[in-house]
């Protein structure tokens, strides 16, 4: 008798645990709990939790790179690309979108990474403001500029990008252009394409290019989920697949008992010299 009155609290507990969270993604994903701001509202947000980075020794403006974090927040491996993007001579530009929010490491692995708070379609905001803050900016060159993102801020991108090509803004702004003025490249490291990101593949704007990186052992974000909906795009979006690699293959500080991220080095280091490649296919060698 004891043990099924336990089993029948344990079971009513999950039940209730598992509506709990339902609600919570329902809320999330209909945007009535997302926070609407004007685009100089959302620049106050994000501008103290951006960090700016700029190449030494530059005599004007160089080509800027905003980046995305995943939904863990800011992590190592986004001062590991910021390093070689400024020491190839691009500036570079960190957003912190959970802290800006208040959000701390629980309450990213908890709500932003279950999709419970802030869905990519929200922080595609930051990506406006961010874009605003590089132009305005002395030592960047706003005409020149490019994106990326990690996880779920490659989800992010995405997002932002299939709002700009069906002529759209980020439902968090009132007063947001519908374009992403002086974007030339977007970059998406093993990007969440799956439910309820906006992106089929086949509404991201031609103007813009797209490359991802996906890893062939990646869990949390399959590859050939990705891979499918970049197939529907057109020449203007591309991607290459790392062999035998996880999720956050690059991020030094991965979780040590979590086989879904397994870091690796030599793929970490190849994957900054090609994200270099590419913005210097973009942009020019030597921008400074």
């Amino acid at each position: 008798m004891f043990l099924r009155k336990s089993l029948f609290y344990a079971l009513a507990g999950l039940a209730l645990l598992l509506a709990v969270l339902l609600l919570a993604f329902a809320v999330s994903l209909s945007g009535l709990a997302v926070p609407k701001r004007t685009l100089e509202q959302q620049i106050t947000l994000i501008q103290p939790h951006t960090e700016i980075r700029l190449p030494d020794n530059v005599t004007g403006p160089v080509p800027g790179v905003l980046l995305l974090h995943g939904c863990g927040g800011r992590r190592q491996v986004q001062d590991n690309y910021a390093d070689a993007i400024v020491n190839a001579g691009y500036a570079a530009l960190i957003i912190n979108s959970n802290e800006a929010r208040g959000i701390g490491r629980l309450g990213s692995m908890s709500q932003v990474c279950m999709a419970l708070r802030l869905l990519g379609q929200e922080r595609a905001a930051d990506i406006h403001a961010g874009l605003e803050i590089a132009r305005n900016h002395p030592g960047i060159d706003g005409d020149h500029l490019a994106l990326l993102g990690w996880s779920h801020g490659g989800w992010t991108i995405l997002d932002a990008l299939s709002l700009a090509g069906e002529g759209r803004a980020p439902a968090a702004l009132r007063d947001s252009p519908v374009g992403l003025s002086g974007v030339q490249l977007a970059l998406a490291m093993y990007p969440y394409c799956g439910f309820p990101a906006l992106t089929d593949g086949r509404n991201l704007p031609a103007h813009i290019p797209l490359h991802a990186i996906l890893a062939e052992d990646d869990v949390i974000a399959p590859a050939n989920r990705c891979a499918h909906r970049l197939t529907r795009s057109g020449p203007h979006v591309s991607f290459e697949i790392y062999a035998d690699q996880t999720h956050a293959f690059d991020e030094p500080n991965a979780p040590p008992l979590d086989p879904r991220i397994v870091y690796n080095e030599n793929a970490a280091a190849r994957a900054q010299r090609r994200i270099v490649e590419l913005l210097d296919e973009r942009f020019g060698e030597n921008p400074s």
